[in-house]
Formats: structure tokens, sequence, C-alpha cells
């Protein structure tokens, strides 16, 4: 993608006010916070067609592979913590990606199993190599028959979305009657978000536009009006830990305009490789399984819902 156009986000996504100030003065793309509910979220994103076509045609890459492996790893053993998979027979995962986390319920608990994700490559992949039902579309163009699932799944999706209110609703469509709805995102009011201010490395305002506390993930859900918190859990990955001591000891504060360059991000995203990939394959799940806990302070957050009948 050679030139992209950037639209001004005018309303908060939850209270849809219009009043915000600056939070993290990134170059082109400011993240600001509502002065009314406090929610924090990127004031200009990639508009219309170009932001579909940057998902559909751009998202892909040995990197995310690899990333998306290791994550699949973790992913199932915290859903595992969360669920009794007794009562689970239907799962739904919207943004599934390249499909290793559905591939791994599968073989474990029998399931029937089925994916949505924007990423045609992602979703080729899952599908041509893996064997996993994975349809190259959004949700409310695949097809699927709404109340037909025990479980539907959204990983690191709901960063990525304008309207997240109205995402989680649609996603509670799906569900059946006392179905659960899993949640799973970046927190970014975090112990180590604070710590690293703009060099935390979840700020990536242009595609993780919408982001939330533990606080205000939890309020969205509440008020949706169709979900009653089960249970919540968090975890810092050591990768975030060991980058906080770092930059401590080298005496690392990175400005805005160090931490993110839109033009290079665009240019250079989807290159590179996954860093300490076969330690993080090795070494996370056993980590996780150590510090996992119910206090929210970690930077990566799971909240399960259950579907009010």
């Amino acid at each position: 993608m050679t030139s992209i156009t950037l639209t001004d986000r005018d309303e908060c996504p939850l209270c849809h006010t219009h009043e915000a100030t600056v939070f993290i003065a990134f170059p082109e793309i400011p993240v600001v916070r509502c002065l009314n509910c406090g929610f924090t979220y990127s004031s200009k994103v990639i508009s219309g067609k170009e932001l579909s076509s940057y998902y559909e045609n751009n998202f892909g890459s040995q990197r995310q592979m690899q990333g998306q492996l290791v994550n699949s790893i973790v992913n199932s053993m915290v859903l595992e913590r969360l669920l009794n998979f007794q009562d689970i027979s239907t799962i739904l995962d919207v943004g599934t990606g390249y499909g290793f986390l559905l591939q791994k319920l599968c073989k474990r608990h029998n399931l029937h199993a089925t994916g949505v994700d924007l990423s045609r490559q992602e979703a080729e992949y899952a599908r041509n190599i893996l064997g996993v039902n994975v349809i190259n579309s959004l949700l409310g163009n695949s097809g699927l028959s709404k109340g037909a699932y025990d479980l539907v799944t959204s990983f690191e999706v709901i960063e990525h979305v304008l309207y997240p209110t109205e995402f989680l609703l649609e996603l509670t469509e799906y569900l059946k009657p006392g179905g659960y709805l899993l949640t799973m995102t970046d927190n970014f009011d975090s112990r180590m978000a604070k710590s690293l201010g703009a060099g935390f490395p979840k700020w990536i305002p242009h595609s993780h536009i919408s982001h939330f506390s533990a606080l205000t993930l939890r309020k969205t859900l509440e008020e949706t009006g169709k979900l009653e918190l089960v249970k919540s859990m968090s975890y810092t990955p050591w990768e975030i830990l060991l980058r906080n001591v770092y930059y401590k000891v080298r005496g690392i504060t990175k400005t805005p305009s160090e931490a993110f360059n839109f033009a290079s991000t665009m240019e250079n995203e989807m290159k590179g490789t996954y860093r300490f990939f076969a330690l993080r394959k090795l070494f996370n799940k056993a980590f996780v399984k150590l510090t996992l806990s119910s206090k929210m302070d970690g930077d990566l957050m799971y909240f399960l819902c259950k579907k009010i009948a």
C-alpha cells in the first residue's frame, strides 16, 4: 500500500461524546483520552476500503505466523483454565488468523470449530494446510447461523475495532442461550504500559485503535446488557518485563516520535523475524501457567462472559 488516507475519529467509540485530550502524541495518529468516560483511542484511522484492503491483502507474514503459533499454545492453556470443555461442542473463533488455536482445540476436545478472518493469506493457510474451517470474510458476511455456538472467542481483535460495543453485541448474537464469550486483549493501563509509556510495544496506533483497561473492558461487557461476567484473568509476558528492565538499566525513555513512525511501520510491519521464537515456543506456556492471575494488572487480559438467556 503506497498511499494511505487517514480519517478523523471525531467521537469516543464507547460513550460517543466529542471531547478528548491528547494522551500520547504519536506523529500522524495521536492517541487521545475521552474526557467523559476516560477511554483511550486512536484519533485517526485508516479509512474505508483501504482499511479492508489492509487486513485482507496485507496481513500475514512468517513473523506473524510464528507469533500466532506461540500464542496458540498459551491461549489454549488459558481457555482450559477458564472453561470446562465438557460443556462445549461448537466454537466460533473471530479473527482466527492462521488457525493454530482452533486446530489444537479440535484435537484435544473433539469440537465442531469454525473460524472467521479477514486476511486472505491466513484463512487459506488455515484451510489448506491445517484443515481448519476458516471463512475469509467479515463475520456479518460469513453466512454463519446465529445462536448456534456454545463458545465464541476473540483473541486480540477488539483493539482493532472501530466500535467495540457493537462488535461485542454482534459476537453475542452467535451464541446459544447460556453460551460463553471469551474476549482477550491488551491492557493499556497495566503497570508495564505506564512504566514504558510510548515505548510500550502494544501502542500500534494505526491498527490498535481502541485501547482498553481492565475497568473499561469490564464496563463495556456489562453495558451490552447481554452478558454476565464469569471470570477474568491476566498476565504480563516475560518479554515485556525484560524490555522494561532493559530500558530502566539503559536509561531509555522513548518519545512518541521515536516509538512510532507511520510510514516506516506500514513499509516494514510484515517483515523481519519473530525474535526468540524457539525460546518462546518452549518457555511461554510454563511462564504463563505460573503467573496467570485473577489480578487484572497484567498486560494481556482474558474476560469470560456468559450470555444471559
